[in-house]
């Protein structure tokens, strides 16, 4: 179940996704060998895989035959966190449902509308304006006669026109082709490039060592809790003033939660590296699995590589690398 998770955040669709399963003959919980995106969709979704049980997902509106509804809102729902071992961290299900968002809104969509997000193009979602930073949209131009063409054009420009954005199209097979001499070009230079990623690797670790301070705030936390029960059983038998109970819980909650927050900071900040690397590895894998050169777009090398692409103008792109790493090109 990792790897839905991990290769949707790659840029992958749902169908994708099962396709892939399907390929590798991975089988669903139930035993099927048919995926469905429906499938992926759910797995995305639900908290149990970083260990939660969301209780009173439905609720029962008739006694007699026992019908059961999805609980939309009429009865309270409860969220139980570490209730079991999890598959994923709570880090990862959370930036897929950002990114679940972010595919959403760039569609038009809102979550929970029953429209669904679908990267049928290589390039979607991962082409953006260096002018105003809105995304690219795939159009075809004079799609009835021989001069068909298929480009990518600045949303905002589509929308709302050359006032609010200037950027000018740019073909669908220039970025492709784009593409080919930026892997080509790192391939040649294979054992450089994977040197400087390996650089990089060594960068984000080399900053502070993180394990250490969350050792010391959990004991610091420890020894807040036992304050607080101390101070409570204080209380209890009488033995402490109201007013000095109320300063001291305000005291000791309010340092509770500043460890908490500083704890989730560091915590955020290691799972950051640990994809970085990942991503990092993965890209490494990818260039020593390669034989040669490439020949012409391929979209799942694309897919495993790159993040973004900024459009400069028609001519000057910037490919950002999903380790972080930029690379310019020209189109000559």
């Amino acid at each position: 179940m990792r790897r839905i998770y991990e290769e949707y955040l790659e840029g992958k669709s749902y169908q994708s996704i099962a396709n892939g399963l399907m390929k590798d003959k991975i089988q669903t919980v139930t035993g099927n060998v048919k995926w469905w995106d429906s499938t992926i969709t759910i797995i995305l979704t639900n908290e149990k895989y970083y260990g939660a049980l969301l209780q009173q997902k439905t609720v029962t509106v008739d006694f007699l035959t026992h019908k059961r509804l999805k609980n939309k809102g009429q009865e309270q729902k409860y969220l139980i966190e570490d209730n079991h071992e999890p598959i994923i961290s709570k880090e990862m299900f959370e930036t897929v449902q950002k990114e679940k968002e972010r595919r959403a809104h760039l569609k038009g969509n809102i979550m929970g509308d029953r429209k669904k997000y679908s990267s049928k193009y290589a390039l979607s979602s991962k082409v953006f304006c260096g002018c105003c930073g809105a995304n690219f949209k795939r159009r075809t131009w004079n799609s009835n006669n021989v001069s068909k063409k298929v480009v990518w054009q600045c949303r905002t420009y589509v929308n709302e026109g050359k006032e609010a954005c200037d950027a000018k199209a740019v073909n669908e097979h220039v970025l492709q082709d784009a593409f080919v001499r930026v892997f080509n070009r790192m391939y040649e230079n294979k054992d450089g490039f994977i040197r400087t990623l390996k650089a990089n690797i060594e960068t984000i670790l080399s900053k502070r060592d993180a394990q250490e301070p969350l050792l010391k705030i959990d004991e610091q936390m420890e020894q807040l809790k036992d304050d607080l029960k101390g101070l409570v059983s204080l209380k209890l038998r009488d033995q402490i003033e109201e007013s000095v109970y109320a300063v001291e819980n305000a005291r000791i909650s309010k340092e509770l939660d500043e460890l908490r927050q500083e704890k989730a900071t560091i915590e955020k900040d290691n799972d950051h590296k640990s994809q970085v690397t990942q991503r990092v590895n993965e890209i490494i894998q990818v260039m020593n699995a390669r034989q040669d050169l490439l020949e012409q777009f391929d979209d799942d090398l694309f897919n495993a590589m790159v993040e973004k692409i900024t459009i400069l103008s028609p001519t000057r792109y910037l490919f950002t690398l999903k380790s972080g790493l930029e690379i310019a090109e020209f189109e000559e």
